[in-house]
């Protein structure tokens, strides 16, 4: 038997007993004590009070009511309820009947009874459609966004308070228009958004300064300013505005404020790891939790008492205006009085009966979950076993087809270069060309797999947005020429310079978005803009928009173009690829939390749009500017060149010995291992897959007596768990093949002349 049905149970029993006990003059039982109080401490009627002061105390009934919900007291709220509506519905004025439906629907929410709410609002509402009356809609759209809120459907809420504004607005109710606000910034706040979260909090602001700054309103503003700041990563400030709020509650009756504060005092203190001062928290949490714990207990208690009694309240309010015939008829309420309370008892011992009944089936249904839970494990099991093979597959394909297209692509690179070969210069280019568009569809294969499998990187990285665009930009600069096209890149002023965020997972949604319009687009302009949609001291809402004057897409293909595999021309025998490039922008922004828009007019062309928070960066401009690297300096320098295949031997090799370097060749890691320890090298270039020995153990045995010469790992294959290794080994970069030359190249001289620093700061 559960607590509530224990808790029934009693009150039941104790009614009947009192009931046997009635003298003859009916008494309703202990609970009209608490009526009589409520009663009598409301401005006083009759059943002949003029209409006049039946308002007067409808009016006071609906203030009591108000406070009785903020101080979290339901159940004198419940208990009367039926009294109240009778009365103002006595008064003929519905705007004081809809005040109470919705301070009354609103405590039912509090005790989680939102069918009986649900239907108080709802008459609400056709009364207002009726008479066309805006006040009593701003109402129900708000306590249809309580119902949502209170039944966990948060950005339905949202959006169901934000619908209000306009209303409240026109109707000038300052009050209304400081809760729609609070209550929005509130669940931003719930769903981690602080940058809407800010924006309402600051409207909350200007409606309470007009409101006079009311303390339970106040210190619940100051409490979502406090959540904001936390969310901002600011505990030191966030800790000023929950001590704020709990300074304002402390000694009133705002119980549920004080704990909100100090439990986003704890919070904050978590962030810091101030570990003393959450357990000094803890200590006052634990006392005020105790409290609330009771309070609540109390409120069930006395809400499923005023349930109960919710008959007998009705018949109070008939013996008020029909005293002499309730007097006259008194042994026959006694007598039904009875009947109902012994019928409860009699439906509950059904119910008990049921429950118990169904005990058994629940057994039953245990066993049948744990034997599913168990088919579930293996089937888990089985699935990561799959995921497993899946990314070694990719990781072997990626190894065994990038490894012949390196020495495609590098051989092509090295014959542009000989002049010798001049009149065959456009065939070299068209083979280059082939060679990385072969590439591009393999990377798209693994990126999508990475993805899929949320291999991701999530690092964040300081970085110069227009130059960022810029270089990505003049990666198509040969498709850009080849199609005859112009790009323009328009980056508004009010973008920060230096913004910090996921710069790996912008520069792949828009190396994608702009390859596509470069693709599709002959003879035409592509437009990269960047505007600032919103900003704050710390974050700026950026609205990133593509633009080309293509083919276009046809309003019904729009749909399908963010499928995988999916590739959808208006222009027969064009440009044809994995259909992966829109799929993986979709689910890169999914990640990030925002979304791609699509807008296209056939024969004009297409436009992409996508916002992304980024943090705003505050730096020494020089910190951001790359140094500037000559490629003269691989002159005479002497690189050991440590790879197994022949071709990639060649290949790296002749590439090296244009800019004048010294090679060795080594064909595994044994080899490796001897030679360095023979002669004096200025960097190591160690592929990671070899025979006899692999690259991770011939690095870890070099650095055994070697600490300082500089090694970059060759690899054609891209999985994370071989880049911890990489690095965990002793190598100091990576660069997977095919790579570009000019970035080979860069990236030996940036690790010589960082190894050459480092021995300079060693020997001073």
């Amino acid at each position: 038997m559960t607590n509530l049905t224990k808790t029934l149970f009693f009150l039941i029993f104790f009614y009947s007993i009192s009931g046997r006990s009635q003298s003859e003059i009916p008494n309703i039982g202990p609970d009209l004590t608490s009526y009589t109080a409520i009663n009598e401490s409301l401005p006083k009627i009759s059943k002949d009070s003029t209409n006049a002061e039946i308002i007067k105390h409808v009016e006071a009934t609906i203030a009591w009511m108000t406070e009785e919900h903020y101080k979290s007291s339901y159940a004198p709220s419940l208990i009367y309820s039926d009294t109240a509506l009778y009365l103002a519905k006595k008064t003929d004025s519905t705007k004081y009947l809809h005040d109470l439906r919705t301070v009354i629907g609103n405590t039912m929410l509090r005790i989680k009874d939102t069918a009986r709410a649900k239907v108080l609002f709802l008459k609400s509402f056709e009364e207002a459609k009726v008479s066309n009356d805006s006040t009593v809609l701003l109402r129900f759209i708000n306590n249809l966004a309580n119902v949502y809120y209170f039944t966990d459907y948060k950005k339905k809420a949202a959006d169901k308070y934000i619908e209000s504004i306009g209303i409240a607005k026109r109707l000038k109710d300052t009050t209304r228009l400081f809760v729609i606000h609070h209550n929005v910034a509130r669940i931003y706040n719930e769903i981690e958004d602080p940058v809407n979260s800010s924006f309402y909090i600051k409207e909350t602001e200007r409606y309470l300064n007009d409101l006079g700054n009311p303390p339970h309103y106040l210190s619940s503003h100051i409490h979502n300013q406090g959540q904001m700041l936390l969310l901002l990563n600011k505990p030191d400030e966030a800790i000023l505005k929950f001590k704020e709020t709990i300074r304002i509650c402390e000694g009133t009756e705002f119980v549920d404020a004080l704990i909100e504060g100090y439990e986003g005092y704890r919070k904050a203190l978590e962030v810091k790891k101030d570990y003393k001062g959450i357990y000094e928290v803890d200590k006052l949490l634990s006392l005020y939790d105790d409290k609330k714990e009771k309070d609540v207990e109390n409120n069930i208690i006395e809400a499923v008492t005023a349930e109960l009694n919710v008959e007998r309240y009705k018949e109070q309010i008939k013996s008020k205006e029909l005293e002499k015939q309730l007097l006259e008829q008194k042994a026959e309420q006694k007598n039904g009085l009875l009947f109902i309370v012994f019928l409860i008892i009699f439906l509950l011992l059904i119910i008990l009966v049921i429950s118990y009944l169904s005990s058994e089936k629940r057994q039953v249904l245990v066993k049948d979950l744990k034997l599913k839970n168990s088919q579930y494990l293996v089937a888990k099991e089985e699935s990561e076993y799959l995921a497993k093979s899946k990314e070694k597959f990719f990781a072997t394909i990626s190894h065994e087809l990038r490894t012949p297209l390196y020495g495609v692509v590098g051989i092509s690179s090295i014959l542009l270069e000989d002049k010798a070969l001049n009149g065959h210069k456009e065939d070299l280019k068209t083979l280059k060309f082939s060679a990385n568009y072969l590439l591009a569809l393999i990377n798209d294969l693994l990126q999508f797999n990475k993805i899929e499998n949320k291999f991701f990187t999530k690092e964040e990285s300081t970085f110069n947005l227009k130059d960022q665009i810029s270089i990505i930009v003049s990666s198509f600069e040969y498709i850009r020429l080849q199609h005859n096209n112009e790009i323009n890149i328009q980056v508004s002023e009010e973008v920060p310079p230096l913004l910090k965020g996921n710069l790996i997972r912008l520069s792949q949604v828009l190396m994608n978005l702009v390859g596509n319009a470069c693709k599709f687009t002959e003879r035409g302009v592509i437009d990269v803009i960047v505007n600032a949609k919103a900003k704050t001291d710390t974050v700026v809402e950026v609205e990133f928009i593509i633009k080309d004057t293509g083919p276009g897409i046809e309003a019904s293909k729009l749909s399908s173009i963010f499928d995988e595999f999916s590739q959808v021309n208006a222009i027969p025998n064009s440009y044809q690829g994995t259909g992966l490039g829109l799929p993986i922008v979709k689910k890169l922004l999914e990640q990030a939390g925002s979304e791609i828009v699509v807008e296209s007019d056939l024969g004009k062309g297409c436009t992409f749009k996508f916002t992304l928070p980024l943090k705003i960066e505050v730096a020494q401009e020089q910190e951001m500017i790359a140094p500037i690297i000559d490629l003269k300096l691989l002159n005479n320098k002497r690189i050991l060149i440590v790879e197994d295949n022949r071709i990639n031997q060649i290949v790296t090799k002749k590439i090296l010995k244009i800019s004048n370097v010294q090679c060795d060749i080594a064909e595994n890691g044994d080899e490796a291992i001897a030679k360095v320890k023979e002669n004096t090298y200025d960097l190591i270039l160690m592929d990671i897959n070899m025979p006899v020995k692999n690259g991770i153990d011939a690095t870890r045995e070099i650095r055994l007596f070697n600490k300082t010469v500089p090694i970059i790992a060759l690899t054609a294959v891209e999985i994370e768990e071989e880049r911890v290794l990489v690095f965990e080994s002793g190598m100091n970069d990576i660069i997977v093949k095919p790579y570009d030359l000019d970035y080979f190249k860069r990236t030996i001289i940036k690790n010589i002349l960082s190894a050459s620093n480092s021995t300079q700061k060693r020997t001073a």
